[in-house]
């Protein structure tokens, strides 16, 4: 559950970009990755976890409708919606009951929608309220690491790993403390071509 809430909210920042602008730190790329609604684009996210025999993998588009609004459509291989509208959740899948439930349940998932709303309006100072950024850049590309906050035994993410090129991210990793359990989405262009480049690594790897 917390990976696929997690990917639907950062599903909001990418966009398809126009131009080639580089960012020279933090500032800036947030800048670059700052987004206006309406957005959506396409991905495909591999769970990795020592209690599955195969990786779990599903696609479909993620959509940035409206400010406070996100959505994750899973078209493949079963079909699924999870709305996120403000703190309200609904999911709803394909011969199953409607899910609702509120995001107050979770200080863990509101910390971690709070900062990535953070992210998709480039607001630095909200964003260090709940994570502790840091970002690298390399030759053609760059690396967003975000270290959970007051972070308890309760809570399971080890951090968020954003990797991009240019004013694109192309991969999301979702690294969980136990070392067991990871998630890897990849965006647009990487969706569609895992050799199109932004992502270096596997799930789970530092």
């Amino acid at each position: 559950m917390i990976s696929g809430l997690v990917e639907a909210c950062l599903g909001g920042l990418v966009a398809l970009a126009a131009g080639a602008a580089e960012a020279t730190d933090l500032d800036s790329l947030l800048e670059l990755l700052a987004r206006e609604p309406p957005q959506a684009i396409p991905f495909v996210e591999i769970h990795h976890s020592p209690l599955l025999e195969h990786d779990l993998v599903v696609s479909g588009i993620l959509e940035y409708p409206a400010k406070g609004r996100l959505s994750r459509v899973v078209e493949e291989p079963y079909r699924e919606r999870t709305d996120i509208d403000g703190s309200d959740v609904r999911i709803q899948r394909e011969g199953r009951p409607e899910r609702r439930f509120s995001l107050r349940r979770s200080a863990e998932l509101g910390g971690l929608l709070s900062a990535f709303t953070a992210l998709l309006g480039g607001d630095r100072a909200t964003l260090e309220a709940s994570f502790e950024p840091t970002v690298v850049f390399r030759p053609g590309g760059w690396q967003l690491d975000l270290v959970p906050k007051h972070g308890g035994r309760q809570d399971r993410v080890d951090r968020i790993r954003v990797q991009g090129i240019g004013n694109e991210p192309y991969c999301i990793d979702v690294l969980m403390r136990d070392g067991g359990a990871a998630s890897r989405i990849r965006l647009g262009a990487a969706a569609q071509d895992p050799q199109a480049g932004g992502c270096n690594g596997a799930a789970g790897e530092e």
